[in-house]
C-alpha cells in the first residue's frame, strides 16, 4: 500500500461463491482476535482511526475521523470530494496541508506474528482514483516489511492484487502476484492471508491465488483498512469519477495455528 508496484501475475479463473464465513480448515487454526463490526462505534482498545492530512503515495485525501462510519453491522469508510485544510498530522511534514478530498482509515491496536488474517469486504464500484486497500505493517512503525492482503485498484475491480515488501526504505524489494475475478465490487468477499516463518500465502474466498517464500517479516504487524484516493498507482480521479465512494467491510478475523 505504501509504495506503488507493478502488476506482475494475473491468474484467470472463476470465482468461487462465499457467504458470511471464513474458510479456515477445522483443527488447523483458532480464532484468537474478531471484530464483526456490530455497533455504532469502534472500541478504542481495539483500534486507532487515522487522523492525518498527509499521506503518502501523493494521494489527495486527508483522512478523518467522521469518514470511519458504521451501517447495518458494517464499517463504511467514505471517500468523498471535499476540500479541507488542517494540520498534516506526519512529523516530518510540519504546518497545515490541503486536500481536495476526505477519507477513512483504520489500524488495529494489537499485533500479531505468524498468523492467518480474514477480512470479509465489499469494495467500490468502478472509479478511477480510489484504491481499498487491506494491509499489514510493523507494529514498531518500521518499514519495510510490509504485507498487502489485498488491493482493489479503483479502475480495475475485477483484480487483487497481492504483495510483500521487504528490505529498507533505500533499498525496498517486492513479491507482487495479482488474481483476475469477475467484477468484485458486486458482492462481498473474504480476502485472508496466512504467514508463518516460511512462506506467506494469499486466498481469495477460500481459494489459495500467490504464495512467497522470499523476505518474510517476523515482526509483529498491526492490520489496516484504507481508502485512500489518487495514490501514485492508481493516479488521480478523473472526469469519469464520481463521488462519494464507500469501502463496507463486515468483519476482520485473526487466527492463530492450533
Amino acid at each position: 500500500m505504501r509504495i506503488s508496484r507493478m502488476l506482475f501475475i494475473v491468474l484467470v479463473a472463476t470465482c468461487v461463491s462465499c457467504g458470511n464465513h471464513g474458510y479456515v480448515p477445522n483443527g488447523t487454526y483458532k480464532l484468537i482476535w474478531s471484530e464483526e463490526f456490530n455497533g455504532d462505534s469502534l472500541s478504542s482498545r481495539k483500534w486507532r482511526i487515522t487522523q492525518q492530512g498527509a499521506n503518502f503515495n501523493n494521494e489527495d485525501q486527508a483522512y478523518l475521523k467522521e469518514q470511519v462510519r458504521f451501517r447495518d453491522g458494517l464499517l463504511v469508510l467514505k471517500c468523498e470530494k471535499q476540500h479541507w485544510d488542517g494540520p498534516s498530522g506526519r512529523s516530518d511534514i510540519r504546518g497545515s496541508v490541503s486536500r481536495e478530498y476526505i477519507s477513512g482509515e483504520i489500524n488495529t491496536r494489537e499485533s500479531w506474528k505468524f498468523a492467518r488474517i480474514e477480512v470479509r469486504a465489499k469494495v467500490p464500484p468502478r472509479n478511477k482514483g480510489i484504491l481499498s486497500a487491506f494491509w499489514m505493517t510493523p507494529a514498531d512503525r518500521s518499514w519495510p516489511p510490509e504485507i498487502d492482503i489485498a488491493e482493489i485498484l479503483g479502475s480495475h475491480v475485477d483484480t487483487a492484487v497481492f504483495t510483500n515488501h521487504w528490505g529498507t526504505p533505500e533499498n525496498r524489494t517486492f513479491n507482487a502476484s495479482s488474481y483476475r475475478n469477475d467484477d468484485l465490487s458486486t458482492a462481498f468477499h473474504i480476502y485472508s492471508v496466512e504467514w508463518d516463518e516460511t512462506e506467506i500465502r494469499w486466498y481469495l474466498d477460500g481459494v489459495q491465488r500467490a504464495k512467497s517464500t522470499k523476505g518474510v517479516p517476523a515482526i509483529p504487524m498491526i492490520v489496516r483498512i484504507s481508502l485512500p484516493v489518487g495514490p501514485d498507482w492508481e493516479g488521480n480521479p478523473d472526469a469519469t469519477s464520481v463521488f462519494p465512494q464507500e469501502l463496507l467491510v463486515d468483519w476482520v478475523r485473526v487466527y492463530s495455528r492450533s
